[in-house]
């Protein structure tokens, strides 16, 4: 398995925050407000620069008003289709 933070099933995980954060209607900031981060925080994660691990992870998706497991399904869905990331 590759360790690289580039590999397909990674770029879709970071398709699908995106494209959550943009269906809520929050922008980085607004994201990172709702986190008690920095702006900058959020856009290496979305820029594949760093990686969350899952207690962010499920922080991040309860922000967009998601649950861990609804949030999961998608991705798997997302993984099941062999949709080629758009990033």
């Amino acid at each position: 398995m590759q360790k690289n933070l580039h590999t397909q099933d990674h770029q879709l995980l970071l398709e699908l925050l995106v494209e959550l954060r943009n269906a809520a209607q929050l922008t980085q900031v607004g994201l990172a407000e709702k986190l008690a981060w920095e702006q900058t925080h959020v856009s290496r994660v979305e820029r594949g620069v760093r990686r969350l691990d899952v207690l962010e992870l499920r922080r991040w998706v309860n922000a967009l008003g998601i649950s861990l497991p609804e949030f999961i399904e998608m991705f798997e869905q997302r993984l099941g289709s062999n949709t080629p990331p758009s990033l």
